[in-house]
């Protein structure tokens, strides 16, 4: 998923006095032209305009990641065999200051994610063929903990000689860590520990042949994930069970009639509903995709968009759409009609030179719980009285007790089974997921309105589990990322999950939950 965090600074609030929904734009670019590397805008998500907020000077930061909490960003330094990583740190003014800089090791890092819960840094090496592994400390880099060299070539003699890795992705449970290599045609799969570290010897997921795979994302379920194809301008849909990928579908999303492709990027709209990819070369424009119930894709049309378009981003209320491009040196801005899948350019073009990556961030204070179950289709449950002697909600003070809820389905009935014998642990996350929007809606009908809420304090999780099944936590995601999604860094709670023999009536989950008030 695209991150929706930031601490927004002084002067961000000078620009934009309104109840706007206010965002920031942190945008990577190429520095030959002189230009600083990092630039942050303000930008107001119900007119698209931006203002220039500050900048960074570091050098090719072609590629950025953010962490959960706002306060920390890394770059790529992409840079041949001086390639690095450089961390940086919110300062007291709400700007991001350098902390230092780790080298690669291998060359030209071309994409970087971060992994929350072990605080590591994974780099994607084009030239060198390579991942990087870096830990930190208070947000500092430490040197690089493990650098794994892949090895092979494919059918395009030009372009797939050797490895070329181009994309590091979490998978939504982050547990493994995924590496698409252009050059070799193959994801690597790798686990990861509880340290961040993986293991050095992948699975392989192989890919058609001259295919190029570059960069990849999952929908939230964790059931599908999506490849964009450089070399042959093709989407592939694979289905997921318990971490094994199968192809359902091969969709083209660059229908040029040159040979010589050139797909870059891809993402899904918030709310799930669309899947849209870049092409930069044979044609420039972005392609949109209805994504359908069973995953896979159908597509909508192609938008025309400016010179070589690189990272594109939905803004995080997913009312519009700002694609990079990279040689007429700005970021153009559309509008993005959620109802039929179109972009409409409102010629609020942002000036960058060589812009490469966008990452939206979200100032805490902006975060409005009931706009954003709008925008992500959430579906509230109308409040209904207990089965028994207790009530759902206690008040004491300005803390809401909320009693344990089960697995609501919007159209009547609950998710019923063990998890590990019944229920896989992508189903048991959808149960934990829908039993957040029950204890939300019992919330939003003692409150009126969710602004209310401070914040998620304390959460107890309780999922029905086979005796040989250990993977609570992974189940309780569904809960966590549902709050974060709803309510920003106010939904990031205390949590235990805890597997039991048995819950009421064979429901899979039950939660309650902990709720300051402003």
């Amino acid at each position: 998923m695209l991150s929706l965090i930031f601490a927004a600074s002084s002067l961000f609030f000078s620009v934009y006095q309104s109840d706007s929904l206010r965002y920031n734009l942190i945008v990577g670019s190429y520095t030959s032209a002189g230009n600083p590397g990092i630039e942050v805008y303000a930008v107001d998500i119900n007119t698209g305009k931006s203002a220039a907020l500050y900048s960074v000077k570091t050098t090719n930061a072609s590629y950025l990641t953010v962490s959960q909490d706002f306060n920390n960003l890394y770059a790529v330094n992409e840079s041949g065999s001086k390639s690095a990583v450089s961390a940086f740190e919110l300062g007291a003014k709400g700007q991001y200051e350098f902390l230092n800089s780790s080298l690669t090791t291998g060359d030209d890092p071309c994409f970087i994610t971060y992994r929350e819960t072990s605080k590591t840094a994974y780099t994607a090496n084009y030239s060198g063929g390579s991942l990087s592994v870096f830990k930190t400390d208070h947000g500092r880099l430490s040197p690089v903990a493990q650098h794994i060299v892949y090895k092979g070539s494919s059918l395009n003699k030009a372009r797939q000689q050797e490895s070329h890795a181009h994309n590091v992705v979490l998978s939504p449970d982050q547990y493994h860590l995924y590496v698409t290599d252009l050059g070799t045609d193959k994801i690597y799969q790798h686990r990861i520990y509880a340290d961040g570290l993986v293991d050095e010897h992948p699975t392989v997921i192989a890919i058609t042949p001259g295919s190029g795979p570059r960069h990849m994302t999952f929908n939230s379920a964790g059931s599908n994930a999506y490849l964009i194809n450089e070399l042959t301008g093709l989407v592939d849909v694979f289905g997921i069970e318990n971490g094994n990928f199968k192809l359902l579908q091969s969709i083209v999303a660059d229908t040029a009639a040159s040979s010589n492709k050139g797909s870059a990027d891809i993402h899904i709209s918030p709310n799930g509903k669309w899947l849209l990819t870049s092409n930069r070369v044979s044609s420039n424009e972005v392609t949109v995709f209805a994504i359908q119930k069973n995953g896979r894709l159908e597509k909508v049309y192609h938008q025309p968009v400016a010179n070589m378009p690189r990272n594109f981003s939905f803004d995080p209320t997913g009312k519009f759409v700002f694609v990079a491009s990279q040689k007429e040196n700005k970021i153009q801005v559309f509008t993005f009609d959620d109802q039929i899948g179109r972009m409409k350019d409102t010629k609020q073009d942002i000036l960058v030179k060589a812009p490469v990556c966008l990452v939206f961030t979200a100032s805490e204070a902006v975060v409005d719980p009931e706009e954003r179950i709008r925008t992500l289709g959430i579906q509230l449950i109308p409040p209904v009285a207990p089965v028994a002697n207790y009530v759902k909600f206690v008040q004491v003070g300005n803390t809401v007790y909320l009693s344990g809820h089960g697995p609501d389905k919007p159209g009547g009935g609950q998710v019923y089974g063990k998890l590990g014998k019944d229920l896989s642990v992508e189903q048991g996350k959808e149960a934990a997921r829908l039993t957040g929007i029950s204890l939300i809606s019992t919330l939003k009908g003692y409150l009126g309105d969710l602004n209310k809420v401070k914040r998620v304090v304390k959460v107890l999780g309780l999922v029905n589990s086979d005796s040989e099944f250990g993977q609570q936590p992974a189940v309780m995601n569904g809960f966590s990322d549902l709050m974060v999604d709803v309510f920003g860094n106010r939904g990031k709670h205390a949590r235990s999950s805890v597997g039991v023999n048995a819950l009421p009536n064979n429901i899979a989950v039950e939660i309650e939950m902990i709720v300051e008030l402003k």
